[in-house]
């Protein structure tokens, strides 16, 4: 009798400390999925948490055949119009292309290269300006094409460059974007 005792406590005790080391590395592994997903969500560093920029520029630009509206509204010749729909088409490829990269490259911070024709109408642009790939993924509208005829082109800004880091913020909710109803 003494002996089946002992051997139903070792039975207890080996049955006891099975379970517990099964809640502690499932416990463990629980937190561990937890604390990833919370770096994640945090970082914005992991493409995986990051709107496809193409799609954000589609929602946040207008159409091919938005603009085809307009320019036929303004009267243009159809070879000043089929110029400025491929400079528009190329400068959100450009933008597409460079962010995209940048996904890939970790890079997290962006500036505007201001050409000559778009100085004259991004007053929301200031010189020492960066904005984030977070900012990108709520506010694609903040990057080039601004309108038709828009020379602007968004590059990485590395934190080894000098210069100024003055962030773009909003303006009562609004970043004064250029309409892109224009021709510059």
């Amino acid at each position: 009798m003494g002996i089946a005792i002992v051997l139903a406590i070792l039975l207890l005790i080996v049955t006891l400390s099975g379970i517990g080391a099964y809640i502690v590395i499932h416990h463990s592994h629980r937190e561990r999925e937890t604390e990833g997903i919370s770096k994640i969500a945090v970082s914005g560093k992991y493409a995986a948490v990051l709107r496809p920029i193409a799609d954000s520029l589609a929602s946040a630009k207008p159409s091919k055949a938005e603009l085809e509206v307009w320019l036929n509204l303004q009267g243009i010749d159809s070879e000043q119009k089929s110029s400025l729909m491929e400079k528009w088409q190329n400068s959100l490829n450009e933008t597409v292309k460079t962010i995209s990269e940048g996904d890939m490259n970790g890079t997290t911070t962006y500036r505007i290269d201001l050409g000559p024709k778009d100085k004259k109408i991004c007053d929301f642009l200031h010189k020492d300006h960066f904005f984030t790939r977070d900012q990108i993924n709520k506010n694609a509208e903040i990057l080039p094409p601004y309108c038709l005829g828009s020379d602007s082109k968004v590059v990485p800004k590395h934190a080894e460059e000098t210069g100024g880091w003055k962030s773009i913020v909003p303006k009562d909710g609004n970043y004064g974007v250029p309409n892109w109803q224009q021709i510059v």
